[in-house]
């Protein structure tokens, strides 16, 4: 429960509870969604280092055989960090506009746009998942692919790659679907709920 709704239930609970004006409550909302934005900020970062720290550690694979692999797989190292680099850039953005207006006009701008970009950041993530299985899967059907044995043998081992790769698809992106919903959907809630008070406030005004 936020400091506003806070006050709400001690509106409700003891009638001689002081009331706040317009001002106030939009300080509060402004002071809220500025945490709100900082922590998805700090949370985008904590995540771009461990990915760079995981990839660090993990061993490199062998793809001489497969030279073509291999740039695909530095181009998306390029493109998935340039991307990630993109959002964290405009959640610090974000973050310093919300913290440096005064206007609840330019505040409700700068709140749908941090949506905005916390959507785009979720699809990026899922979507690029998506891409590294499929040329996961593509790699490792021309790998193991045997051009000495009939065609038959070659199709019914891509069927049982691609049922493989699609199952442990399915359970990646399940997880990070459920990862993005109890963070990111969480603070998105907050921050919504933050955008309908701070309309509603600016349509009585």
């Amino acid at each position: 429960m936020d400091e506003l709704d806070q006050l709400k239930k001690q509106w409700k609970e003891n009638e001689n509870f002081m009331k706040l004006n317009q001002s106030e409550i939009k300080a509060i909302l402004h002071k809220s969604s500025k945490s709100i934005v900082k922590w998805i900020f700090i949370i985008s970062l904590i995540e771009l280092t461990l990915g760079i720290v995981i990839s660090l550690l993990l061993p490199e694979s062998d793809r001489e055989h497969l030279a073509f692999f291999n740039f695909i797989g530095y181009a998306s190292d390029v493109v998935f960090y340039s991307g990630i680099a993109y959002f964290i850039y405009n959640f610090f953005k974000s973050y310093i506009s919300i913290s440096s207006t005064s206007n609840t006009k330019n505040l409700l701008v700068n709140i749908m746009m941090t949506r905005k970009h916390v959507e785009k950041y979720i699809k990026f993530n899922i979507y690029f998942i998506i891409y590294s299985f499929l040329i996961a899967f593509i790699e490792l059907t021309i790998s193991r692919m045997d051009v000495s044995t009939k065609w038959g043998a070659n199709f019914f081992m891509t069927i049982v790659f691609a049922v493989c790769i699609t199952l442990v698809a399915y359970f990646f992106i399940s997880i990070f679907k459920f990862y993005y919903k109890i963070v990111y959907r969480r603070l998105l809630k907050k921050l919504n709920h933050n955008y309908e008070e701070l309309t509603r406030l600016e349509e009585e005004s």
